[in-house]
């Protein structure tokens, strides 16, 4: 576990009703929206907030998981997304309008998402672009002072994930990584009566999972 940050997996309806719009229940509305939990020590809560009362996050990835995430993001108190970040800008005009019908005023569209690192007033980041950006782009935000919410997998291996424990651990930002299914009840029973022995003694199990995705039609021939 993350000293700063601990990652808890468990259900989180329980905090779905949350009415408060305190500065410290934010990160519990975000888990809500999110459908994850998020755990942090007292005074974690305050580093996370910005200058004024809502928190200010760019949304970097809106191709498909990443505009579910975003739209969810879009209802949570206290929070306003600032940036769509996405080198489709197909994709980019689809995703500002459905988060600024949800919210009430409209994201900036970038297609660079170095941009938003710079730009003080963002507060947190959320990265749902392909697998191997998560861990470069979580570790240049949290090297930015951004605080992170990176969809799974946090790496690309398993060295990728030790660098960006490293990198928290450094910088001191919260960083949620985003582990929905299990939480779910489906899996939690399955989990339960394989453990009991239903299927008798488990020795081997072998799982892979993985999307093909089509080119968007900016690229250029390259050595």
């Amino acid at each position: 576990m993350l000293r700063s940050a601990r990652l808890s997996y468990s259900n989180t309806r329980d905090i779905m009703s949350l009415k408060s719009h305190s500065r410290r229940s934010f990160l519990k509305k975000v888990a809500a929206g999110t459908g994850v939990a998020f755990v942090a020590p007292a005074g974690a809560y305050g580093r996370i907030m910005g200058a004024n009362d809502r928190v200010a996050l760019a949304a970097i990835g809106i191709n498909s998981r990443g505009a579910a995430v975003a739209g969810s993001f879009a209802r949570v108190p206290n929070l306003d997304i600032t940036h769509v970040v996405d080198v489709d800008s197909r994709a980019l005009e689809k995703v500002v309008d459905r988060v600024a019908r949800t919210q009430g005023h409209t994201p900036k569209a970038v297609e660079d998402f170095r941009r938003v690192l710079d730009d003080p007033a963002v507060d947190a980041v959320m990265i749902a672009t392909p697998d191997h950006w998560h861990a470069p782009m979580a570790i240049m935000a949290l090297q930015a002072g951004k605080h992170v919410y990176v969809e799974k997998p946090c790496g690309h291996n398993p060295r990728e994930g030790e660098l960006l424990v490293e990198a928290q651990r450094k910088t001191g930002k919260v960083v949620q990584m985003g582990t929905q299914q299990r939480s779910a009840p489906e899996s939690i029973q399955a989990i339960g009566e394989i453990g009991s022995g239903v299927i008798g003694r488990p020795y081997f199990a072998r799982t892979w999972y993985a999307n093909k995705r089509g080119p968007i039609g900016i690229g250029k021939p390259a050595p």
